[in-house]
């Protein structure tokens, strides 16, 4: 092939190769255009030859992550009001960003059925009554110690494996999400998003090294 071709790497972990050899992680090596075009100015931005602000594939924090995931939230909200089918479920390390967790009670309160896995820290209380009732806190802590962070908004379809699935290397935390720069990239591909489907479902279903929170903040093994 003639001329210059784009190759680029979202990984949901970090390159330490020390911690590579504890942590499992997701990652996507692609040349498609959709995702590499957005990440050279992501990249051009980092080195400072460009002040873009308008991604609109890829969530690059501190830019519009934050403000890119609170839409898909109350978008899951519009479809559920609308009788459309409407689901989150999201693997991360920890989850403590105060504007992602009112967001996510507003959902709950709704009705839309919201499954975390958070491995770590998290301040939010599933269960509670009248305010959390939709909402379950899975930590699964195994040998490969889960790494990867997966976002899932079914977007009224039928289908979820139709809906949309996010990787990327940022948890819902105030340093991922605002004093860090991250990127999370949408998965096109439906082999892929299959698999992430399998991944949170597996997860979901754990009855080894699942621990579920309980609405006061203390956690039960299944």
């Amino acid at each position: 092939l003639e001329g210059v071709r784009c190759y680029a790497h979202f990984g949901t972990g970090n390159y330490n190769p020390i911690s590579a050899e504890l942590y499992t992680d997701l990652g996507l090596f692609t040349t498609n255009p959709y995702y590499t075009v957005e990440m050279l100015d992501l990249f051009n931005f980092l080195t400072g030859r460009s002040l873009k602000e308008d991604y609109k594939r890829i969530l690059v924090a501190p830019i519009n992550m934050e403000d890119r995931f609170l839409k898909l939230i109350r978008r899951e909200i519009r479809n559920l009001k609308r009788g459309r089918p409407a689901r989150i479920m999201a693997k991360m390390n920890s989850l403590e960003d105060e504007r992602l967790i009112r967001e996510i009670y507003r959902a709950s309160k709704i009705g839309v059925p919201i499954d975390l896995i958070v491995r770590g820290i998290c301040c939010l209380r599933p269960g509670v009554p009248g305010l959390s009732e939709n909402i379950r806190v899975v930590s699964v802590v195994g040998r490969f110690l889960e790494h990867s962070r997966i976002y899932f908004f079914q977007n009224g379809e039928d289908d979820p494996t139709n809906g949309e699935f996010f990787i990327g290397s940022a948890d819902w935390m105030g340093r991922n999400l605002h004093r860090r720069v991250e990127a999370i990239v949408p998965l096109q591909d439906p082999e892929h998003r299959s698999r992430a489907f399998h991944i949170l479902k597996v997860l979901l279903a754990d009855r080894k090294q699942a621990w579920l929170m309980k609405s006061d903040g203390s956690y039960q093994r299944r």
